[in-house]
């Protein structure tokens, strides 16, 4: 018999009945995926990314109990009539098809990830970057925790999900959800590389600032040069005690003498800004 719920403590009640020593609270708290055989029972627990994201499939020779956002006993009727009607066909179909509506869920998990690498990829940003990083290395570790269920389904040859019935089912299956895990692990080795390409744009950047400030600095250092000379003599000439003696005399001489002095200063400071080719 199936049953399948959404709701929580519907399905508590139901499972209490196999009397099973497993607390169902703590095994929804588990943020890894959960594989265990009992005397006459398997529970599988593994989590989606959907907005209830747990996923509880209990098997049994008699019952097979399904907590989980997602329905398909319509479909499984439609695609595997016949298979359903063999020894354990329904608790072999029910997995398969909850395995397949996971690797599903992971899949659309992916591209929207791979997306969001693509937009980086453009722009890159650091703070993102390691955000999606995460986020990815935890899609690949659920990928793997899945690939690892098929695989064990498959060898511990459990009575309640017979791989004879569903064969070629299985191995598609299989091909499939090693293929996600090899595309996931691909995009691990992506981060890096955005990783590498946003800490050359930053070092970019910076020497961007620190040409700019070199050029701001070297104008300045120019004109106060610029001031500096005809500054210093105008200073010389206006000592009291030598301009009464010496220069009073020779007034449009130290006029001539200033205006040269400064016009010198400014094209050897122009001269000297052209030579460092700054812009």
């Amino acid at each position: 018999m199936f049953k399948s719920f959404t709701d929580l403590n519907q399905f508590k009640e139901e499972f209490l009945k196999l009397k099973i020593e497993i607390d169902i609270d703590s095994l929804i708290q588990l943020d890894t995926m959960f594989f265990e055989r009992y005397d006459s029972v398997t529970i599988i627990s593994i989590k989606d990314y959907s907005e209830n994201p747990n996923n509880i499939l209990v098997l049994s020779k008699k019952l097979i109990l399904l907590y989980s956002t997602n329905k398909f006993p319509d479909a499984m009727k439609r695609e595997f009539k016949e298979e359903i009607k063999q020894q354990y066909g329904e608790s072999t179909v029910t997995t398969l098809f909850l395995l397949r509506d996971l690797l599903k869920n992971y899949h659309n998990h992916f591209e929207k990830t791979r997306n969001l690498l693509d937009q980086l990829d453009e722009h890159p940003n650091e703070d993102k970057i390691e955000e999606v990083g995460k986020t990815l290395r935890k899609l690949t570790d659920r990928m793997e925790e899945l690939v690892r269920l098929i695989m064990t389904l498959k060898e511990r040859q459990i009575k309640e999900f017979d791989t004879s019935l569903i064969a070629f089912d299985y191995d598609v299956l299989t091909a499939e959800a090693r293929y996600w895990l090899e595309r996931c692990r691909s995009h691990v080795y992506r981060i890096a590389s955005l990783r590498y390409k946003s800490e050359m744009q930053s070092s970019r950047e910076l020497n961007t600032i620190m040409k700019r400030l070199t050029v701001i600095m070297t104008f300045l250092t120019i004109v106060s040069i610029v001031l500096t000379v005809p500054g210093t003599i105008g200073a010389i000439f206006g000592i009291p005690a030598l301009s009464n003696k010496y220069f009073e005399p020779h007034i449009g001489f130290l006029v001539v003498t200033l205006i040269v002095a400064t016009l010198l200063s400014i094209v050897f400071g122009y001269l000297y800004w052209k030579n460092l080719k700054l812009s």
